[in-house]
């Protein structure tokens, strides 16, 4: 792993599911660390019904919203957490950002509201450390109410698309990056027409949509066995990098 945006994606995807707990980071969660927070109470955010739940969290990795962002840069200190601020602390100090209607398809660029911070992974999702009742989770773009976005002054971008996973047997159980990158590549199939249906919901889960999707695009190739349809390929994800 290496300081860019293309990873600082390939992390945040890989923490879907991850609790939140406001004023944490990544690290495991020590009761001394929750007792202090409790005790100062950020943002009034430790309400009562809350602490129960979050006690429950101790021993686990959690994070909050730019907390997640801070975790990336840990792990590529080796794990040493040595960068804390808040998400408007990282928007105020970026010095390339814009209004959310001009938001290049960068992935790694980061969104935010007041308060708040998300990743764009690019085909109009975004992975963030949602809130109390979400954790880590793949959101629609233009379902939330993103303000702007900025270029993270704590990531390089060094380009501007997504690297193809390795091949491998496409199951329930393929590691999440690869299947948001699967369908973000069948998304844009399916916009420039090249095969029918609905677009797919981003969210890394290899479900029916997604494998009738994959076999819809092996069966436009021309790439006739069927067995194959639930695998994804050298020559698959090389035709789909290309846009083919």
């Amino acid at each position: 792993m290496k300081n860019s945006n293309a990873d600082l994606v390939r992390f945040c995807i890989g923490k879907v599911g991850v609790p939140y707990v406001m004023g944490t980071n990544g690290r495991v969660l020590a009761k001394a660390t929750l007792d202090d927070l409790i005790r100062r109470n950020p943002g009034n955010w430790f309400t009562p019904s809350r602490v129960p739940v979050v006690r429950s969290l101790v021993g686990k990795r959690t994070t909050d919203c730019h907390g997640l962002i801070e975790w990336f840069i840990a792990e590529l200190a080796g794990g040493k957490w040595t960068y804390d601020v808040t998400a408007d602390g990282a928007f105020h100090t970026a010095t390339v950002k814009g209004s959310i209607g001009s938001i290049p398809e960068l992935p790694g660029v980061c969104v935010r509201y007041k308060g708040h911070v998300g990743v764009y992974i690019g085909g109009g999702y975004v992975v963030e450390a949602r809130g109390f009742d979400y954790g880590v989770c793949i959101t629609a773009l233009k379902k939330r109410p993103w303000t702007h976005w900025y270029k993270h002054p704590k990531i390089q971008y060094t380009g501007t698309a997504l690297p193809a996973p390795s091949p491998q047997k496409a199951s329930k159980t393929t590691d999440r990056y690869s299947v948001v990158w699967l369908q973000l590549a069948l998304n844009r199939q399916l916009a420039a027409g090249y095969i029918t249906g609905t677009a797919l919901t981003v969210d890394g889960v290899y479900g029916t949509k997604t494998a009738q999707a994959a076999g819809a695009y092996w069966r436009k190739k021309g790439w006739t066995r069927e067995n194959e349809i639930w695998g994804v390929g050298k020559n698959t994800l090389k035709a789909l990098g290309k846009g083919m």
